[in-house]
């Protein structure tokens, strides 16, 4: 039987098998399930010790091929996603910063640009940076290449601090102490600012060893009670089986959404399977 130490997202040793399943290569691979934060944590046995270097190599490696076209379409794109938060980015006013941290080729930093949002961003890849300064001839002062906490403790004494809204896009299933990422960056907020996060849900096209843990709306809310923040905004709904959500600190004027902690194995399969029919459901209903 598989075995596994501590839960990647809250660094405890609270995991039983969940299930075993295939993975996005077709390798039967066992998930764990944190009975502490609800994270599904899919087993791998060769783990690599550097965590940040191999995050960024493999994001660097599965990017390698982007042509400046497609760099830009995409970044057009995500156009739309920034338009989808528009509420709460307005909210802060031109005087706020939006940061937009590990956000590989800067798609979205450019997208919050093209919006005229002051915005800057990061990731710990050199070769992914480039593509964005380059093909989306983003300013270097505003996209460098640092991996978070460091971008974290440098922007403190910086003149835009404190920032209005993070956005983590695809980044917190990738990183290695996220609770420790996200109580640094809770610190670069104002008492009103807002974490905007999407990440992977439980999908055989996201089990791979690059992502160290799949959310569930449990654990979306568990992260929310840890950080002492209101989740006030949550859609696991959708086609692509993603979790979006909104965290934000207590001054912001928006209601916190009423959270449930799943914590038990069999509620919690009940609960994920739920979700993924409704989201069937809905595609099905378009």
């Amino acid at each position: 039987m598989a075995e596994v130490n501590n839960c990647p997202c809250c660094g405890l040793a609270n995991l039983i098998v969940a299930l075993r399943t295939l993975d996005q290569q077709d390798n039967v691979v066992t998930i764990f399930h944190c009975t502490n934060c609800c994270a599904l944590v899919p087993y791998y046995p060769d783990k690599p010790n550097e965590i940040i270097t191999h995050q960024a190599d493999f994001h660097a490696n599965y990017w390698s091929s982007s042509t400046k076209e497609d760099v830009i379409l995409e970044s057009n794109a995500m156009i739309h996603t920034v338009d989808f938060y528009k509420d709460y980015l307005d909210y802060f006013g031109p005087e706020s910063e939006i940061l937009d941290l590990g956000g590989g080729r800067g798609l979205l930093t450019k997208a919050l640009l093209e919006r005229g949002y002051r915005a800057r961003g990061c990731d710990a890849s050199a070769e992914l940076v480039r593509i964005g300064r380059t093909y989306l001839d983003i300013p270097d002062h505003l996209y460098t290449t640092e991996d978070i906490l460091s971008f974290s403790k440098h922007y403190k004494s910086t003149p835009g601090h404190p920032a209005g809204a993070i956005f983590l896009w695809h980044v917190i299933e990738h990183l290695e102490d996220p609770l420790n990422v996200l109580r640094s960056l809770k610190d670069l907020l104002r008492s009103d600012g807002v974490i905007i996060a999407q990440g992977p849900l439980l999908d055989k096209n996201y089990i791979f060893p690059e992502h160290r843990f799949l959310h569930s709306e449990s654990n979306i809310g568990w992260l929310a009670k840890e950080l002492d923040m209101k989740l006030i905004f949550l859609d696991s709904y959708s086609e692509e089986r993603f979790a979006s959500f909104v965290l934000s600190k207590l001054d912001h004027p928006s209601s916190g959404l009423e959270i449930f902690n799943v914590s038990d194995v069999h509620d919690a399969m009940g609960s994920l399977f739920g979700t993924l029919s409704n989201a069937l459901h809905l595609t099905k209903n378009f």
